[in-house]
């Protein structure tokens, strides 16, 4: 017995302490005996109604009939289970297919990647050796700091001017 309405074994001894010492020894024994008689009577009336339940459900056609129900019910359940599984698993690839769908139109969108024009060399009035040091950069194909030729983005065509629709 692990607890009785909440009251563990240590309490349950000082209860019965107190109440010995309230009742003295002589009523204990009777409030005991009390106490046994009704527990034992409340426990046969309890048999009494589970097994007379137990035998009016087995006997008439809706005991059959409620135990199919049951079966019915957690048939049910599992094909819903079921179905919950397989509706998660078509919208995770819904969703997987949607996100590389986005993907690959962000990608089709992009410009090629193209080679940025040609940098014309210094005005005229500069000094000749620097003119002479960008040149060499440009043969090598990197600028001064050695960093690589970065891609240039491509002309844009010009805007088309479209009439109205007279109607």
């Amino acid at each position: 017995m692990d607890s009785f309405f909440g009251i563990g074994f240590p309490e349950l001894v000082l209860i019965l302490i107190v109440a010995g010492i309230v009742m003295g020894p002589e009523r204990i024994g009777h409030a005991a005996r009390w106490l046994g008689r009704t527990t034992a009577q409340l426990q046969k009336i309890s048999r009494g109604f589970v097994r007379q339940l137990n035998q009016e459900l087995d006997s008439s056609g809706d005991g059959q009939a409620i135990k199919e129900t049951m079966q019915e019910l957690q048939q049910l359940r599992k094909e819903l289970t079921d179905l919950r599984g397989e509706v998660n698993q078509t919208t995770r690839e819904a969703t997987r297919s949607g996100q590389k769908a986005v993907e690959d139109i962000q990608n089709s969108i992009k410009p090629p990647n193209m080679k940025p024009p040609t940098i014309p060399g210094p005005p005229k009035g500069e000094d000749q050796t620097a003119a002479r040091s960008d040149s060499a950069s440009d043969k090598n194909g990197s600028d001064k700091n050695g960093a690589a030729e970065s891609t240039a983005v491509p002309k844009l065509p010009a805007p088309l001017d479209v009439p109205d629709d007279p109607e």
